[in-house]
């Protein structure tokens, strides 16, 4: 009976799925060749699924064709190095036809027959000149792959604000909807410098604790509500404090006004 196994391509970091004999001994973390699009790949196995598992309807296939061997990484990197000595030529051709787009990184199949690039550029860009170009120059099949900011970042790489590598670079394969409403349910304050990742865009751990903070903002007391404690207390809602899980009520003392905070389980009504 035959394995599938889920592999990372080096080509683009997308996830495949393919189908070994079970005599084949891989385990996670294995460095196998598939083929993708007639061209060969080097690609880290990432799961080993079940002997009764189905792949999704969705999923993208690769052709096994064999576990990598030390020969096979020793031509990968030589294909990285090949691949780095390639920009400046793109670059002066981009130059040429007067394209405003931005050469992110480089990639050589494992074989050489295809050469990708990856770029970014503000709008549309028409480069079937520079595509023809680029074949002759280098005489294999040339892609062009136009990405965002976020995937930019991800190649990139860096630190964010927390002082941690970028989320994107280190787990994050499916960028999921981040918005302002999420940086406004946790309290922050709305400036781009303190919300805004290195792309540009809404730091991606916003979501991570969003559905939390609506959790506990249900349980919150409306603002200038009345509330009374178990311990007797009565006033108006002045603040919420959510990682904490208190409020801040002010109570009338006499001719004096006094602000106490209290946990959500003190409240009573």
């Amino acid at each position: 009976m035959a394995t599938i196994i889920e592999v990372k391509c080096s080509e683009n970091d997308r996830i495949y799925y393919c189908t070994v004999e079970e005599n084949v001994q891989l385990n996670k973390g294995s460095t196998v060749i598939v083929e993708v699009d007639d061209c060969l790949y080097l690609a880290q196995v990432t799961g080993v699924l079940p002997k009764d598992a189905t792949q999704k309807n969705n999923s993208q296939n690769a052709l096994f064709i064999r576990i990598a061997t030390k020969s096979d990484e020793i031509l990968s990197n030589k294909m990285i190095e090949k691949a780095k000595k390639a920009i400046p030529n793109i670059e002066n051709s981009i130059k040429k036809y007067n394209l405003d787009m931005k050469v992110i990184e480089v990639r050589y199949s494992l074989d050489g027959k295809k050469l990708l690039i990856i770029y970014t550029a503000e709008n549309r860009v028409d480069f079937r000149e520079l595509v023809r170009e680029l074949a002759s120059i280098f005489k294999t099949r040339i892609e062009l792959r136009q990405i965002g900011a976020r995937d930019e970042a991800k190649l990139c790489g860096g630190y964010g604000p927390c002082g941690r590598e970028l989320c994107c670079k280190r787990f994050i394969d499916d960028y999921k909807p981040v918005t302002i409403k999420m940086a406004k349910a946790q309290g922050l304050a709305l400036n781009p410098n303190k919300i805004n990742g290195i792309c540009g865009k809404l730091m991606c751990c916003l979501e991570y604790e969003y559905k939390n903070y609506k959790e506990i903002q249900a349980k919150m007391p409306p603002l200038n509500s009345k509330i009374k404690t178990k311990s007797g207390q009565e006033g108006d809602v002045a603040f919420h404090d959510i990682l904490k899980q208190t409020v801040t009520i002010k109570t009338q003392k006499e001719d004096s006004i006094e602000f106490v905070e209290i946990s959500l389980e003190e409240i009573i009504s």
